[in-house]
């Protein structure tokens, strides 16, 4: 295990650190970020739209048309502002125009989108089944204007003209050149009764979202997280923001689906993530946080697990990965990678099964465990799935609990001994 420990620090994790910090990957994980408040305020709509009470539903049955429109224009607009967003954190990290780049790369997106045959924008590909080409879009904007700026291919304008109007300018001949190559490239296509958005969703997003949305890759997502807070990187925030394209997508078509009154479609989505991932926060530890101001001896762990047991409420468990520590921690890193593993592949067989409804709406990440699944689903079976999945991941953690809190204990004691003289436990003669 010490040899494990010595592998993951010296090799996994500064390559790990260097994936994460690739600058293309950070900016398209910030650009999609940036949205999750659109998609949230869509899914407080659509979770009025389809309440979980049938009174309730009877009652607002009437506006589901008008309250589900609020959602098609946040959640369903995803690959339109992601092509902004992205660029426009791309370009901020180049310090560029950030504005300028992101304006060129909606242009660019909308250029490359196909429009129906009554000249109307074809709505589909505004969500996340365009979230593939904003991605492109957006970076092909902004390393184009790179590098005609690096060149100098650009109108300068004289000192004395504002900078704003000056930015206006060095932008100019960039913008033209990448708006005529998206326009050049999709006249081609055209001829061959084809599209760009068509063409990439193709190559690009029907197995990206296969290969996302299948539990083999899910559940490699999650031991890469693991891993990763076991030597001390933020393994959620690396992995969500090199897979939440994929899964924010999967999101989106079951929104659109409750929306259309079709059949959810995908169990697996950035809420299952939330639900059964990260009951209490990564690895699951909302179980040990309890069990910590319940069943242990030691008083280190015990003042660990009330520091620890408001945040991992709201699904914040810093505390406990770097209190207990689980972090470098060769006893308490295995049911760290285990717990979260068993919770989902379970929780997954139960809804591809149909006996639990998949998730449609998007709670916030620090809505508390139980709560949370049952807004994202509307279904109460949801919640006590979780609430099994929770006493599961609470028997996977006992154990090594148990002898964690068996070797404090001893440390406590040996110390208490060193300080008084006196063993533990000893009765002090009257």
């Amino acid at each position: 295990m010490e040899s494990l420990i010595r592998w993951l620090d010296e090799y996994y994790a500064p390559l790990a650190g260097r994936v994460g910090e690739q600058r293309h990957l950070k900016a398209i994980r910030d650009g999609v970020v940036s949205l999750i408040p659109l998609m949230l305020i869509g899914s407080f709509f659509l979770i009025i739209a389809f309440p979980p009470i049938p009174a309730l539903a009877k009652m607002v049955e009437p506006y589901v048309p008008t309250l589900v429109s609020v959602n098609n224009t946040t959640m369903g607009l995803m690959g339109l502002m992601a092509s902004l967003s992205i660029a426009y954190s791309l370009a901020n990290s180049y310090k560029m125009d950030p504005l300028g780049s992101s304006l060129f790369s909606v242009a660019a997106f909308m250029l490359a989108t196909p429009f129906a045959k009554d000249g109307n924008i074809m709505s589909a590909w505004m969500g996340s089944k365009g979230l593939f080409v904003a991605m492109l879009s957006a970076i092909f904007i902004v390393e184009l204007q790179r590098f005609m700026i690096k060149k100098n291919i650009v109108v300068k304008m004289p000192d004395g003209v504002p900078p704003t109007v000056a930015r206006s300018f060095v932008a100019l001949i960039p913008g033209f050149v990448a708006l005529a190559v998206v326009l050049g490239l999709n006249l081609l296509l055209l001829n061959a009764q084809s599209n760009i958005q068509d063409i990439i969703y193709t190559i690009l997003g029907v197995p990206l979202l296969s290969l996302g949305g299948s539990l083999p890759a899910f559940l490699l997502a999650v031991i890469f997280c693991q891993l990763l807070w076991s030597v001390g990187i933020h393994g959620a925030s690396l992995v969500t923001g090199m897979m939440s394209p994929v899964w924010y997508s999967l999101s989106q078509q079951n929104a659109v689906a409750k929306a259309a009154g079709e059949a959810v479609p995908n169990v697996i989505c950035q809420q299952f993530w939330e639900m059964f991932c990260t009951i209490g926060g990564s690895g699951s530890t909302f179980a040990m946080a309890i069990m910590l101001i319940t069943i242990v001896k030691s008083k280190q762990l015990k003042a660990i697990g009330k520091s620890a047991l408001w945040p991992g409420l709201f699904n914040i468990n810093e505390p406990i990965i770097f209190g207990m520590p689980i972090v470098m921690n060769p006893v308490l890193m295995i049911p760290f990678i285990i717990a979260p593993v068993v919770s989902v592949t379970i929780a997954y067989f139960v809804m591809d099964l149909g006996l639990v409804d998949k998730a449609f709406a998007m709670a916030p990440w620090t809505t508390p465990p139980f709560i949370n699944a049952f807004l994202d689903t509307g279904d109460i079976k949801a919640a006590i799935l979780q609430f099994i999945c929770f006493l599961i991941t609470g028997l996977v953690y006992y154990p090594f609990l148990k002898m964690w809190d068996i070797a404090k204990s001893k440390e406590e004691a040996v110390e208490e001994t060193a300080k008084t003289g006196k063993p533990v436990g000893a009765t002090i003669a009257r």
